[in-house]
């Protein structure tokens, strides 16, 4: 067992960092008042939890395979007892009435993976005010009258430079929006038992309280948004460790967290939920565990907020696991999945309103690719994965589809799925799967999951490309995005025909001599689709890298050869800015012209039908003329409301008819 002078003598070159990033985080504490925290009451469940902290101790420290080593430092025993710092609002004069109006027939939504499963974006919007959060600079939430007429920013919240903003929930009503992100590393103390030899150890106890552990922090902070000129922040949530996923059901989110569970020979961590004021450790009791040995275990926490009620309690409760990978949420199912070597193991959480109950615990051989990856349907729970072997010079990939009962047992399979590809993207729709796997063609395969007992390979087509996300157009035509070469490919299935899926359109975005993607092939919420309106909307980048052009000139001198240096070079004064480094004898320039790099940001609109397939509409910019930073104006969303396109890049907000595709007006922020 290493003593406390070891300790210190092991980790003292971390100490001064460690001082410094907690002085910047203690002088950012903002506090505000209500009632202190509870915990409401969690269901049955059939895994196994500790009974105590020696326990979780005891179980820590035999089958964690890997001991990390405590930050000591002085002075901060009483960090955890204040709430992570709060953002500031700023206010603005602009009169907000609750009797504007409404801006028309409809408005669209974040694109989300269930029905009833809302799913934290970096935009929300109620139809009338848009809710945007700038990837950069960090320059908080901007609340925008939406009004063609007259739109503009009437509020924002602001965040120091210590917090991240990952994306925001609006309720139904538009009253209350909830701000999810990090704020950073936090300060958290270990919680010390015996030492093995037993007895107790003197140099331990008397300076235990010196000794923390680094872990990242998740906050939730809810605003009464009623008045938009004048957020008010109405109850504010830190949970340890760094955010793994979210969802809303009905008025509840559902985060999950993930924090290291630190441990050695005597101390331990333990997950904490801070609530304003109140600051609360997740106890043993709550904390549910399998029988597993790894290198190390993080505490997977789960929590239950409504953000109608700020006087109701979070419940908070926590499984013992590895890494975290994924998350599939249907409307009464919280599904996450760690990587374990070859195999991805499975938890089910039910939930009901603020109750969490453990339900099952399962595995699959390979490993999950994202939460589209995963459904539930009738009962049961649907995955596919991908397995690979060997090095990465003889690797061998093969492809997986489970079927489970609520157990996670595996009732039915396919396996040995496309040998020598991998899974680029799937979609699960009903009773039907669809899943593109690739190497140099893009096979989409429809299955056939209507026997939950027997799945199978109903039909395969190849084409050119490979599609990186499936979005639904109806119940028998599947839309797909993705590459094909240097292009942006969209592709339409027509899967009535389940035995002979046929591509029934084709439409690529291309450009000589440029590369081309688009931000939705990777993230789902960039990709805009109504039915209705047949109006699909996707953001896309055309990169013209520069490049340098040789030239074969015979009159160009020969450059003199260059001249030894001496073995230590002479020291120069970096302020003399009259030699450069092509002064140096070393230094070969070949004759020639350099071409600056070209981009283009924007997105482009189409009719989508099954007639005529992908019609171009517009390709709409946000980068001004003469603009070539490859960065300025990439669009991040799309919305609309009513008959105007709303495109929101970093630094604004763009209005584009959908008439006539005239911009109407612009909103920086």
């Amino acid at each position: 067992m290493m003593t406390q002078k070891e300790i210190k003598n092991k980790t003292k070159l971390y100490t001064i960092a460690a001082v410094l990033s907690a002085l910047i985080l203690v002088s950012a504490i903002y506090t505000v008042t209500t009632p202190a925290i509870m915990y409401g009451t969690l269901g049955i469940s059939p895994m196994k939890h500790f009974n105590s902290i020696d326990e979780l101790r005891e179980y820590l420290v035999t089958n964690t395979l890997e001991i990390a080593s405590p930050i000591v430092i002085d002075g901060l025993g009483d960090f955890w007892s204040r709430p992570a710092p709060a953002p500031s609002i700023a206010a603005y004069s602009i009169s907000v009435t609750s009797g504007e109006a409404t801006l028309g027939a409809g408005f669209s939504r974040t694109n989300i993976q269930v029905a009833g499963v809302d799913e934290a974006d970096v935009v929300k919007t109620d139809g009338t005010y848009i809710y945007v959060v700038p990837s950069y600079p960090n320059i908080g939430v901007q609340i925008v009258n939406a009004d063609p007429a007259n739109p503009r920013v009437v509020g924002r919240i602001v965040f120091d430079d210590s917090g991240y903003i990952i994306g925001m929930y609006l309720s139904a009503d538009g009253n209350k929006l909830a701000v999810l992100g990090s704020s950073g590393s936090s300060i958290v103390p270990l919680i010390f038992g015996e030492p093995e030899t037993g007895g107790s150890d003197e140099s331990i106890s008397d300076e235990k309280s010196e000794i923390y552990w680094y872990t990242p922090q998740t906050f939730l902070y809810v605003y009464d948004v009623s008045n938009k000129a004048n957020p008010v922040l109405t109850n504010n949530v830190t949970i340890s460790g760094h955010y793994v996923n979210s969802r809303m059901v009905g008025n509840y989110i559902y985060l999950v967290t993930s924090e290291y569970a630190y441990t050695n020979d005597y101390a331990i961590t333990l997950p904490r939920v801070n609530v304003n004021e109140a600051t609360k450790s997740i106890e043993p009791t709550s904390i549910y565990y399998t029988d597993i040995q790894d290198k190390s275990f993080s505490y997977t926490i789960f929590n239950s907020i409504n953000i109608m009620n700020d006087s109701e309690p979070p419940t908070s409760t926590t499984i013992l696991t590895g890494a975290s990978s994924c998350m599939y949420v249907s409307t009464n199912n919280m599904y996450v999945t760690f990587n374990k070597h070859e195999s991805t193991e499975l938890y089910r959480i039910s939930f009901n309103g603020a109750k969490l109950t453990f339900k099952a615990q399962g595995t699959v051989p390979g490993y999950v690719l994202n939460q589209y990856s995963m459904d539930e349907y009738n009962n049961y729970f649907r995955i596919a994965t991908t397995v690979s072997t060997g090095l990465w010079n003889n690797r061998i990939d093969y492809n997986n589809i489970y079927v489970l009962n609520m157990n996670l047992d595996t009732v039915g399979k396919i396996e040995n799925l496309a040998n020598g590809e991998r899974i680029y993207s799937a979609r699960f729709t009903g009773d039907k799967a669809y899943l593109v796997t690739f190497e140099q063609i893009d096979p989409f395969f429809v299955l056939d999951l209507k026997n939950p007992t027997a799945p199978k390979v109903a039909g395969e087509l190849k084409i050119p490309g490979v599609s990186n996300y499936l979005h639904p157009y109806n119940e028998n035509y599947i839309i797909g995005l993705g590459q094909e070469d240097n292009a942006v490919k969209l592709s339409l299935f027509d899967v009535t025909d389940m035995n002979n899926p046929i591509e029934i359109a084709k439409y690529l975005i291309t450009e000589d001599d440029a590369w081309l993607y688009s931000e939705a092939q990777y993230e789902p919420k960039a990709f805009l689709f109504d039915l209705y309106r047949q109006l699909l909307v996707i953001p896309v980048t055309i990169n013209h890298n520069g490049y340098w052009e040789l030239i074969d000139d015979p009159e160009q001198p020969a450059l003199p050869e260059p001249t030894p240096t001496p073995k230590i070079a002479p020291r120069t004064d970096s302020s003399d800015s009259s030699k450069s480094s092509a002064d140096s004898p070393y230094m070969m320039i070949s004759p020639g012209i350099w071409h600056e790099g070209k981009y283009w940001s924007g997105v482009y609109v189409f009719n989508v039908s099954l007639e005529n397939g992908f019609t171009l509409q517009k390709a709409i910019s946000h980068k001004p003329a003469g603009n070539n930073e490859w960065w300025y104006g990439s669009v991040a969303r799309s919305l609309y409301i009513g008959n105007t396109l709303y495109t929101v890049s970093n630094d604004m907000i763009q209005l584009t008819s959908l008439d006539d595709y005239r911009v109407i007006a612009q909103v920086i922020f």
